[in-house]
């Protein structure tokens, strides 16, 4: 039996790895290697240099043994699926769900190019790709007590790489994202690293300062949680706020913070009490992570609410179907959740578990299972399904759905989530309809951005749905954004901030911006920039984001396209 079927036991990121490779190889497109015994024998080659018997296979994809990086590699290579799909994924979901810091992993593969030619293609303006970061992250990392750098090229090195990440989407972005990961627990970068993402975040990347500042809660540099609490305290922005408290839900589970600093931590969540805004989301869920975490605090956290027990986890939703759940009604795997996991949003369950068995039973009748692969296998677990939609905790969401996006489901989930976004009841119910759209930002592509286009303009929609299906403009196709339809969406947005300037129209504002930057190849559309850096009516922030758009060199957005 599969260490994966004996309750309490396996790390979950061992789990997601093997389903990850399984699904790809007993859904992938050659017959002939969805044999076990055939697929081993094929093994040995481009990145792996030794042979594997079947039963070494089948025990890395059933958990029972940690899977080498470079065996993750091969399995791209053997299915031909894209370069670093698997690995960059693999190695994202491993870092998230680790019990502690990640401070570097072994290399995906044999090193290419030189290291100094790497070095030299970053520093000095040259086109990067993402692999190319990783390669060169790689080197630096296998390296780590040589001086290979001067003070300045750290900085540089590290600008360049965080100003191509918030220019970035889908794979080139986690491949940067995950590069910035290694590079922060870097023994030598990581002062200039935490320090380059202080100044970005607070200046010319001050509109994707969510991502830039969440990055630091894998970094245990004093430094990183100094930045962390100066968020809180005296935010340079919302944003740049939004992205502390997510870094903090796993900056507190790691101990990041010594009792002073959390004692200034719960001061600044129990002193803020700014306007309704769409960033202020993951507020209320640090807050009962934290009393959870810390009961001693908890009074000051949640206030008179609080009873003196620890908050309860909640229940996952149920799912039925035949490839989600086992025959005996338990998930067909055992997903262990993050120790900074937090409870279902309250007053909302009753909406979830219809939901969840509608787009399940979606995505059987599309993704066949064929007659000599077991559905328990290869199906998606019920508590994986939940995980994309129902935690209150966006990168609880968030890297479930880049698991997903990984596999042969995706078409079949992003459908899945269009055809609920069409339900009246779904769309109008801000608790469903922003975590779809959210998970459709992952893995939606041209085929699903009219649906979000629609919502983004729709009369009679609520505002915090508006505002997620303008904030998923910029990362479903972007390439294929329709002129005519941003310039309806800044003009209908721009009218509704000046009739209402609040936090929440400001917000929607601002998104729209960053969606006409992601998709403003097009003289066309860099001139909507331009209208709106020159209109002195509008937000300033939106015009600052615009004109900083408008200021990207040619090859920091060539490079973040790769």
């Amino acid at each position: 039996m599969s260490v994966l079927a004996k309750s309490g036991t396996g790390p979950g990121s061992r789990a997601r790895v093997a389903w990850l490779l399984r699904v790809n190889r007993r859904l992938g497109p050659d017959p002939a290697l969805r044999q076990l015994r055939t697929f081993a024998a094929a093994f040995h080659g481009g990145s792996f240099r030794r042979e594997v018997s079947a039963s070494a296979v089948s025990r890395w994809e059933t958990g029972q043994t940690a899977v080498p990086w470079e065996a993750v590699r091969r399995y791209e290579e053997l299915l031909g699926l894209e370069r670093n799909l698997l690995t960059a994924t693999a190695r994202t979901v491993s870092r998230y769900l680790a019990p502690g810091v990640v401070r570097t992993v072994e290399p995906a593969g044999p090193a290419g190019e030189p290291l100094e030619d790497l070095l030299e293609q970053a520093v000095a303006g040259c086109l990067m790709t993402g692999d190319a970061w990783d390669r060169l992250v790689d080197g630096l990392c296998e390296r780590p007590d040589v001086n290979l750098l001067q003070a300045g090229t750290w900085s540089r090195l590290a600008e360049r790489l965080v100003e191509e990440m918030v220019r970035a989407d889908g794979l080139p972005w986690m491949l940067r994202f995950e590069s910035l990961n290694r590079l922060l627990n870097h023994p030598r970068a990581v002062p200039y690293v935490v320090r380059a993402c202080a100044d970005l975040a607070s200046g010319p990347a001050r509109s994707s300062a969510t991502e830039i500042i969440c990055a630091l809660d894998n970094c245990d540099h004093p430094a990183a949680a100094d930045r962390v609490l100066a968020e809180l305290s005296e935010p340079s922005s919302l944003p740049a706020r939004r992205g502390a408290v997510m870094a903090c839900f796993r900056k507190t589970s790691y101990r990041h913070f010594p009792p002073d600093r959390l004692a200034d931590l719960v001061r600044s969540l129990h002193e803020w009490a700014p306007a309704a805004s769409p960033l202020g989301d993951q507020d209320e869920p640090l807050r009962a992570h934290l009393a959870a975490l810390r009961p001693e605090h908890a009074r000051a956290l949640l206030g008179p609410a609080w009873t003196g027990t620890r908050q309860p986890l909640g229940e996952r939703p149920r799912v039925s179907g035949r490839p989600h759940t086992r025959g005996d009604g338990r998930s067909a795997l055992l997903w262990h959740p993050a120790p900074w996991a937090v409870p279902l949003r309250a007053g909302t369950r009753g909406h979830w578990p219809s939901l969840l068995r509608r787009v399940a039973g979606h995505v059987d009748s599309n993704v066949p299972v064929s007659d000599s692969t077991s559905a328990d296998e290869v199906g998606i677990p019920a508590s994986l399904l939940a995980e994309t939609l129902v935690p209150p905790l966006f990168d609880v969401r968030l890297y479930a759905c880049f698991l997903l996006a990984a596999t042969p489901y995706r078409a079949a989930f992003a459908d899945a989530l269009v055809a609920e976004l069409g339900r009246p009841a779904a769309r109008l119910t801000p608790e469903a309809a922003v975590p779809l759209l959210d998970a459709l930002r992952v893995v939606g592509d041209a085929r699903h951005r009219p649906a979000v286009e629609e919502l983004a303009v729709r009369p009679g929609v609520p505002r915090p749905v508006t505002y997620a299906a303008v904030r998923s403009l910029g990362h479903v196709a972007a390439d294929a954004a329709e002129t005519g339809h941003l310039r309806t969406a800044v003009a209908q947005q721009r009218a509704v901030w000046r009739r209402a300037s609040t936090e929440t129209s400001a917000a929607t504002l601002m998104s729209l911006v960053y969606a006409l930057g992601m998709a403003s190849r097009t003289d066309v559309l860099t001139d909507v920039l331009t209208e709106i850096r020159a209109d002195a009516s509008t937000l300033p922030g939106a015009r600052e984001a615009a004109a900083c758009w408008l200021a990207v060199p040619t090859h920091l957005r060539a490079s973040a396209q790769l």
